[in-house]
């Protein structure tokens, strides 16, 4: 046999009707060698649809052909439950009933045992019987076939009992399937497996998605077959959706209960997340800090790790401290790189609050670091001290922080530094910049020896919330602006979405009063 259709790929669809509702028309005829080609679309009117062969199938009917027929009749045919079964069900049918079964068109359900794939032997020995292993295996899924090995002559049926559909198994969706074939046996011949095709497939699991192959083709080109019998005939066939569509009351109906479910899911998550975001205080900030301590490079002994803390102003607390202490944390011990580069990517948060107090009190935190190397030998040295300003503004960026480290006097501290790792280093981590409890005007650091060391990479990602200005009290807002560039920035912020909103509703009602909707005065 073989197949001249143009797409014969698998197609899926998701519906949550019931199965009962789906139906399926199939439309077949045999079709001259001659004119093969002439007709593009295949059926078109009533004089080209004579001969035809035509049927709806409804989901799970089971039509026989012409074999089952011949088998099923004789009761000392049928030796399962499903072929006694297939067996009353024929000999309860009244002659009307049974005019639709042995035609060419006819179906296998989902209680008929079927396998579309071919037996491919495990050796080149064609005697050689089935082993226990074999016959286990083949209930499992096969891999997936190359494209090589694909072959259209693998569509014909072949009966094999005791196949579990792959669908059914590997913890997937149970599914219902169902095979449209036809029967191109040659009267007055016998019918047989070799004769039967199948015209598609269809599987439905039950989740509600449907898997055709091939996909319907009502408004395209129709499937051709050219028959593996000694005359070569070729039929040409067309699958269509065929399900009763839903009367407008019901479209209705369904729509409104999808609305209704729709409010009331919505209605369950604003109740899960809340009606809006919990507010500070008024002249508070809640500031979220997210970064990463990326890598650093140039310092002197390998085996560093980073400890690091965020220096809390005064006013300013973080939630989960029990006082004003600021948190502690360290990096993992990371060795050097082939890039001449310590690697630590090492994820940190805080989440501070500021106390509601006049914004020119209000100073940023400062993120503290100190490199510290450490050897096989427990011996650690000082590699440098650096801080990094937390962003005024929210948003993302990447900093460079350029470290030092204190140095003693004398060939003395060097020799101690490289034999037992001992190195002058700091009793406040805060001393590296201005500490935040420095009351004087002025910082002096004359007589401290340091030299320059490493750099620090980091990623900082700041979010800041605080409640918006009043865009009408204008005074306020001139006061706000000396107070410094990151309060001004806010409030111009917070002005510019207003306005944006108040001329987009002005905008909007003018589109409105020219439709008509509202009234003009």
């Amino acid at each position: 046999m073989s197949f001249f259709e143009y797409s014969t790929g698998t197609s899926y669809y998701r519906s949550k009707d019931p199965l009962e509702n789906f139906k399926i028309k199939v439309r077949i005829k045999k079709v001259a060698l001659g004119t093969l080609w002439s007709s593009e679309a295949g059926f078109h009117d009533a004089s080209d649809r004579q001969g035809e062969e035509t049927y709806v199938f409804a989901w799970q009917e089971k039509i026989f052909s012409k074999r089952e027929l011949q088998q099923f009749s004789d009761a000392a045919n049928c030796t399962t439950v499903q072929e006694k079964a297939y067996h009353e069900q024929l000999a309860a049918l009244t002659p009307s009933e049974l005019k639709k079964h042995g035609r060419r068109i006819f179906s296998l359900v989902d209680a008929d045992s079927i396998n579309t794939g071919t037996k491919v032997p495990m050796t080149d020995d064609a005697d050689l019987p089935e082993t226990y292993f074999a016959g286990q295996i083949v209930q499992y899924r096969p891999r997936r076939p190359r494209i090589a090995d694909l072959n259209v002559s693998q569509r014909r049926a072949e009966n094999v009992a005791g196949i579990v559909p792959p669908s059914k198994r590997n913890g997937q969706l149970p599914t219902t399937e169902m095979h449209l074939m036809a029967d191109f046996s040659i009267p007055p011949g016998k019918p047989s497996n070799d004769s039967e095709y199948i015209l598609c497939s269809i599987s439905i699991d039950t989740d509600g998605l449907i898997r055709m192959e091939p996909d319907f083709n009502a408004m395209k080109r129709p499937y051709l077959i050219q028959t593996g019998q000694t005359s070569g005939e070729m039929y040409e066939y067309f699958i269509e959706h065929a399900s009763d569509p839903m009367a407008r009351i019901d479209m209705e109906r369904e729509s409104q209960l999808f609305r209704a479910l729709y409010q009331r899911h919505q209605e369950y998550n604003a109740f899960l997340v809340g009606t809006q975001f919990k507010m500070p205080p008024k002249n508070a900030h809640w500031i979220s800090l997210f970064g990463e301590i990326i890598d650093g490079e140039g310092f002197e002994y390998d085996d560093l790790f980073v400890h690091f803390l965020l220096d809390v102003p005064s006013g300013c607390k973080a939630k989960w401290d029990l006082g004003k202490e600021p948190s502690h944390l360290s990096t993992q011990i990371s060795m050097k790189q082939s890039d001449n580069r310590w690697h630590f990517g090492c994820p940190f948060a805080w989440l501070l609050e500021s106390e509601p107090v006049p914004s020119d009190a209000l100073s940023r935190p400062q993120l503290l670091i100190e490199v510290v190397s450490v050897d096989s030998w427990n011996r650690y040295r000082i590699e440098g001290y650096g801080y990094a300003n937390i962003p005024e503004s929210a948003g993302n960026e990447t900093t460079i922080v350029h470290t030092w480290r204190p140095v003693g006097d004398g060939i003395i501290s060097q020799l101690r530094r490289f034999f037992i790792g001992g190195c002058p280093e700091l009793d406040d981590i805060s001393y590296v910049s201005v500490p935040s409890d420095f009351q004087g005007k002025e910082l002096s650091r004359y007589g401290f020896r340091t030299t320059p060391s490493g750099k620090i990479r980091l990623r900082l990602n700041t979010v800041t919330q605080m409640r918006a200005k009043s865009s009408t009290d204008g005074r306020a807002f001139a006061s706000k602006a000396r107070h410094g560039p990151s309060e001004t920035q806010y409030y111009g912020m917070d002005k510019g979405v207003e306005d944006v909103l108040q001329a987009f509703k002005r905008a909007r009602r003018r589109l409105l009063e020219a439709r008509g909707i509202l009234a003009v005065d």
